[in-house]
């Protein structure tokens, strides 16, 4: 419940879309060009592998909400 409640305030994605991109601007902005390839690299990764089980969670989720 509160899971979905979070996701219908206004400003939460976006507070979420720029934390994550701040997250991988900082590195580059600092001049750590190496430790920003590797992060975003990771990061790339990460959302390759687990984006797809997320979505399916969530759609799960979704539909078990309609019955």
């Amino acid at each position: 419940m509160e899971f979905d409640h979070a996701f219908h305030q206004a400003g939460f994605v976006p507070a979420m879309q720029m934390m994550v991109v701040g997250s991988l601007l900082a590195p580059g902005i600092m001049g750590r060009s190496d430790l920003y390839l590797i992060f975003a690299g990771r990061v790339a990764s990460l959302v390759v592998t687990f984006g797809p089980m997320g979505l399916l969670g969530y759609l799960l989720y979704a539909v078990s909400r309609l019955v």
